[in-house]
């Protein structure tokens, strides 16, 4: 009988300066900040104080990539970046940051196009409903990222796989989200189960910032009781279409209840299934407050889910001089048999 290990793992969207800029949002940062020394400096020694065997990082421009890989040989790790092509010099990359013990056994970057083509081309009309390829068109063109990786993590045949994502960020599309999310997911399992078609059961590991807060937004004072489409999808394993977010309720045209109900193999959440609930937050600004990064996870067994800042209810405004981001840190020491 093999025996387990425990691994620590972390998500951060590092905040790029440039790609807020071109979501045409409001920030009062200097177009300097993103890249600066100091920030780097307070940036490393959150990443890197603690010891972390995994960290997912989204909105790593080009040069960070080259900054974060020459740091990570202080610590023994590997930074793991798109293919040359497919990175993104200004804006949205996914990285993905481990120990250099671990065996890098394949890596996958998300493409976007190539997959509404795979999964909803039964769906196009031909140019019989303009309405309806306008949407496979919208699902193209509003971006998410993903970059995933699988790693063997010792000798014993311990194998991990990894999906980094940032789901698209525009709130007025929570059905583009969704429908997003459901390809990065059956990508993801796509890919494992090609690269390691003889082992049936792969831990994975699904992180980062999904632009998608656990429940929907309620008007007024009404309690959080409807999971977002997002939420939903990944912790349930299915969205009807009768769900707000499916776009069979949000666009008004008959023509979406020809989208199907959306099934994936579920994940859990460490700090649902740890703390009892999600953090209040993970990323907060002057216009905004929620909970929006997350460490999904199947076949672990999670230890711990902590943030960094700790104590949330002290932070009034994210970045600030003591916390280089407008996200938190989310961390959690996992269990592997």
């Amino acid at each position: 009988m093999r025996g387990g290990m425990k691994i620590r793992v972390g998500t951060l969207n590092i905040f790029n300066n440039i790609f807020h800029h071109a979501r045409e949002q409001i920030f009062n940062y200097s177009s300097e900040y993103a890249n600066s020394i100091s920030r780097q400096h307070l940036l490393y020694s959150h990443l890197f104080a603690t010891p972390l065997d995994i960290i997912c990082l989204q909105e790593v421009d080009l040069f960070m990539v080259r900054e974060l890989k020459r740091e990570c040989t202080n610590y023994d790790l590997t930074l793991h970046s798109p293919v040359l092509g497919a990175v993104s010099p200004k804006s949205n990359n996914c990285c993905v940051i481990y120990k250099k013990s671990y065996k890098l056994l394949g890596e996958r970057h998300f493409d976007l196009e190539k997959a509404v083509q795979k999964h909803f081309t039964n769906y196009s009309s031909e140019s019989r409903c303009e309405i309806q390829d306008a949407f496979l068109r919208e699902l193209t063109k509003r971006q998410s990222a993903a970059t995933m990786i699988l790693l063997e993590l010792s000798e014993r045949n311990i194998f991990l796989g990894i999906c980094n994502c940032h789901i698209h960020w525009n709130p007025s599309y929570a059905d583009i989200k969704l429908f997003h999310t459901y390809l990065i997911v059956k990508e993801f399992y796509q890919f494992v189960r090609t690269n390691l078609p003889d082992f049936p059961f792969i831990p994975l590991l699904l992180m980062g910032d999904f632009n998608s807060t656990p429940f929907q937004e309620d008007h007024g004072n009404a309690p959080h009781t409807h999971l977002s489409g997002v939420y939903e999808l990944i912790t349930t394993g299915k969205l009807s279409k009768m769900h707000a977010h499916h776009p069979a309720q949000l666009r008004n045209d008959e023509v979406f209840y020809m989208y199907p109900d959306l099934n994936i193999e579920p994940f859990k959440s460490a700090f649902k299934e740890v703390n009892g609930n999600e953090p209040v937050f993970t990323n907060k600004t002057e216009t905004f407050s929620g909970c929006i990064d997350f460490i999904f996870y199947k076949g672990l067994v999670p230890i711990s889910a902590e943030t960094t800042p700790n104590q949330l209810s002290e932070v009034e405004r994210l970045p600030n001089s003591t916390f280089p981001s407008d996200h938190i840190l989310l961390t959690s020491e996992m269990f592997l048999v």
